[in-house]
């Protein structure tokens, strides 16, 4: 598998694989996980995973640009995707990052070192001048994952987004290029 980028000696980040299928459901099948994502559905069964690998390697071959860079432990196994939503534009010097991570690999700090070695590939070679990162203000793991990777709180969003029958409020993070 081609290492696109280095985050340790036991953790890299490279193209996300129609391999990668089995993993996806097992991990993305997580009630914790789906309460805290907006995208992500559950159950999450393999039709989720088809049509989620379809759409990230479709828009990347379409627009000729990375959206999705999967997590990897040192076996090449799945761990958890770090990636781009294009909110601004394609072309905007301006990136949203995601990022999730299977439970066996969370509160080990693996996912605090991908979103700051991501945030910085984002910057000296996809040429971002800022990051930003909304997340749910529930979301205190992730919070605390984006103030330890230097993301600074900016703004609350109340009653933002729709997730099922719920209104939920957000929050604003971001770091801009120094």
């Amino acid at each position: 598998m081609k290492i696109d980028l280095q985050i340790d000696n036991n953790i890299y980040l490279s193209k996300s694989s129609r391999e990668d299928k089995e993993a996806l459901v097992a991990y993305l099948n997580d009630e914790e996980l789906y309460h805290q994502t907006l995208r992500i559905p559950h159950p999450y069964t393999e039709q989720d995973a088809d049509n989620n690998l379809n759409f990230i390697l479709n828009f990347e071959s379409e627009n000729n640009i990375r959206k999705n860079w999967a997590i990897r432990n040192q076996n090449h196994e799945l761990m958890g995707h770090v990636g781009l939503h294009f909110t601004h534009g394609i072309n905007s010097p301006i990136g949203e990052i995601y990022y999730w991570i299977g439970k066996p690999h969370r509160n080990k700090g693996i996912i605090t070192k991908v979103v700051t070695e991501f945030t910085n590939y984002c910057f000296s070679h996809l040429n971002y001048t800022r990051m930003e990162a909304p997340i749910f203000d529930f979301n205190l793991g992730s919070e605390h994952v984006l103030i330890k990777s230097g993301y600074t709180f900016e703004q609350h969003f109340p009653n933002h987004y729709t997730k099922g029958n719920k209104i939920i409020s957000a929050k604003m993070y971001a770091k801009t290029k120094k």
